[in-house]
């Protein structure tokens, strides 16, 4: 199980031959979605991005994060 974030990539360049891209300002290596585009959302791993999303599950994806931003964590009694 992944625990990335998602995001959408802004800018792709190349570093030393390294495919890059930029996401929300921060860069992102392309090593395992070499085919990414500026305007894929995509899941990123410990700065790496592991997979290119399509629109539905982006979108569904993106839907489920906010709801679950809004939910309260309780915390267990041991």
């Amino acid at each position: 199980m992944c625990l990335g974030a998602l995001g959408v990539i802004d800018r792709v360049w190349s570093e030393g031959g390294v495919p890059m891209a930029s996401v929300d300002g921060e860069p992102v290596c392309l090593m395992y979605t070499p085919g990414v585009s500026v305007g894929d959302t995509v899941l990123i791993h410990l700065g790496f991005s592991v997979e290119i999303l399509e629109e539905e599950r982006a979108a569904a994806a993106l839907a489920l994060r906010s709801r679950l931003a809004g939910l309260e964590v309780r915390e267990e009694t041991v």
